[in-house]
């Protein structure tokens, strides 16, 4: 599953007010059995995007489609219509050691989380992630934890 996928593409945008995405062959993209939106990381030409997710085109289509965002493009000066040679490797989606703990410790957050669908845990995998600071990763845990419990809630007792 490590399988790293390396291609030459052009950047694309449907419409001006849309992201900027690349389009990756289903042929391409097999050999990883995807069957729902994952995280990646990789290159547009050698500079690192960070984690993404690979998205699947539609169900007419074997294709699947990863998106950038406007800052890392001004930075790359990378536009639509540029060839990029794009380097994609599936992410380590590991929960982290601190996501566990809470999971074991509190058995409401632990309930919430298992009652998501895939890609909400991918999220909050991510937003958890996205801080860079130990305090940082506190506060993402303590809005994870409120928002996944509420969510259970509701789902629990719909107005």
């Amino acid at each position: 599953m490590s399988h790293v996928l390396r291609f030459r593409t052009e950047l694309q945008r449907k419409h001006p007010d849309l992201p900027v995405f690349i389009r990756i062959s289903g042929e391409l993209v097999a050999p990883w059995q995807l069957t729902e939106w994952r995280t990646v990381e990789g290159t547009l030409n050698g500079h690192d995007f960070g984690r993404r997710a690979i998205k699947d085109w539609g169900k007419d289509s074997p294709d699947w489609f990863v998106e950038f965002v406007k800052p890392f493009l001004v930075a790359t000066g990378l536009k639509p219509g540029d060839t990029v040679d794009v380097e994609l490797r599936l992410a380590d989606m590991t929960m982290p050691p601190e996501l566990a703990a809470k999971m074991a410790s509190d058995a409401a957050f632990a309930r919430a989380y298992e009652a998501l669908i895939p890609n909400h845990k991918r999220n909050v995998i991510e937003l958890y992630l996205s801080a860079k600071t130990p305090a940082g990763r506190t506060a993402k845990l303590n809005k994870i934890d409120h928002e996944i419990k509420a969510m259970l809630a509701r789902r629990k007792n719909p107005a």
